[in-house]
């Protein structure tokens, strides 16, 4: 009961920066018509194994094997809620946290939330991805543009749709909720509940079925690029949700 409170009180704080106002019930609906895909609060604090909390049973495995490897993130304590332990993972650039290719990751909207610190992640550098087409594009990917800063993006298989930017001053050191979110006609970027910039028109269809792999990462990019495209800094938990609506429920 504790384990459900934290997930509650966790998705509510993740949700509410982000202005979405939000209610959970199980069993959680597909993504597809609006439910929770996935949950990652990364609080395990130890292990390779990161739950996932939506019950659709997209847990995440760290690093390339079953065992300890030089791709595994590292924990990272953080100060407790109460007498709930807390943690995140940090990502020094080739670590990944890898789930599964699953129906529940690939909504028809999407909507992506994290908590993310960092003190500069550089360009090109993964937060989320979904799928890989070679080292070109995810289906939906969050990550820092040429320029160091946060950008968010479908693709349709043709053509990748871009939010706004939220620049490379994002990365100061300390804890920021981002979000985007693509509804199927617009694209944006919020950052602690702020919108960035303008909605961008995405009048398109996420592309799924990419055929480099279908797997989603939280931390990287899973395509068989010649540099590492994973994130450098630290992330505190992760959550994939179904069509974007200021009005939507999780579950």
């Amino acid at each position: 009961m504790n384990r459900f409170r934290r997930t509650l009180t966790t998705v509510v704080a993740l949700a509410t920066t982000a202005t979405i106002a939000v209610t959970l019930a199980a069993p959680p609906a597909s993504a597809r018509t609006g439910g929770v895909g996935g949950l990652w609060l990364l609080d395990e604090g130890s292990g390779q194994v990161a739950n996932d909390l939506s019950l659709n049973g997209n847990r995440g495995m760290l690093g390339t094997t079953p065992g300890v490897d030089a791709n595994d993130p590292t924990w990272v304590s953080l100060p407790r809620l109460l007498l709930l332990k807390r943690a995140a993972l940090r990502f020094s650039g080739s670590q990944s946290v890898r789930m599964p290719d699953a129906p529940s990751l690939e909504p028809d909207g999407v909507t992506v939330l994290a908590r993310v610190r960092s003190t500069g992640a550089g360009a090109f550098r993964y937060v989320m991805s979904k799928g890989a087409f070679q080292c070109e594009n995810a289906s939906y990917g969050l990550f820092t543009d040429a320029d160091g800063g946060l950008v968010f993006y479908v693709s349709d298989g043709t053509d990748v749709y871009r939010s706004a930017d939220a620049g490379a001053g994002l990365w100061d050191g300390e804890w920021h909720t981002v979000m985007g979110a693509f509804d199927g006609t617009t694209i944006r970027l919020y950052v602690d509940g702020r919108q960035i910039g303008a909605p961008v028109p995405a009048a398109a269809s996420v592309y799924y079925g990419m055929p480099t792999g279908d797997d989603f990462y939280v931390g990287d990019y899973g395509g068989p690029c010649a540099s590492p495209l994973g994130f450098v800094g630290d992330i505190d938990a992760a959550a994939v949700l179904g069509r974007y609506d200021r009005t939507a429920t999780l579950g």
